[in-house]
């Protein structure tokens, strides 16, 4: 209810509007973590984000960077993703009776992986994901220790990696 002018805000009505903004807030920050066609599309989302953790396990590692390498790859090839992970599904139902998102054990869903290696939607989903985490600059000091290319900055040598001792050289 809109408060008239003039009127006192009470310290309740405060608390009650600003808890309600702050709610708002987060809510909406959280939504625009994930890129346009995860919000869109969350089902296919969820799908994708469990095999894409379970392909490259980073506890530590937020959604959208498993989610955003994944664009352009919806964008080229959606059926043969869309195929996919229905027939990951139907294997996981076959197997365990549940989709595949929803098979609690890590061990059977990458048995259920294991049989889909070596086809193209699993290969295609792979070799995305590989580029896209490992290959995101805003991931190498946090999350794997890599300080980035070093030839713009002189080389290893220069930059405290010569302390090496390799007597067989």
């Amino acid at each position: 209810m809109p408060l008239a002018i003039g009127t006192t805000l009470s310290r309740r009505r405060f608390l009650t509007l600003t808890g309600v903004l702050a709610a708002g807030s987060l809510a909406l920050s959280a939504s625009t973590l994930w890129p346009r066609w995860a919000r869109a599309e969350p089902e296919l989302a969820t799908r994708l984000l469990r095999l894409g953790r379970d392909i490259y396990p980073h506890e530590a590692i937020a959604d959208r960077y498993y989610l955003a390498p994944l664009t352009p790859l919806l964008g080229e090839q959606r059926e043969l993703i869309a195929a996919g992970l229905d027939d990951l599904d139907r294997r996981a139902r076959a197997a365990h009776g549940r989709d595949y998102a929803a098979v609690d054990s890590a061990a059977e869903r990458e048995a259920l992986l294991r049989q889909i290696e070596d086809g193209e939607f699993f290969q295609a989903v792979r070799n995305t994901l590989v580029v896209g985490l490992y290959d995101t600059p805003e991931l190498w000091q946090a999350h794997f220790g890599y300080e980035g290319s070093s030839w713009e900055q002189g080389g290893y040598v220069g930059r405290g990696y010569n302390d090496l001792v390799i007597d067989w050289l």
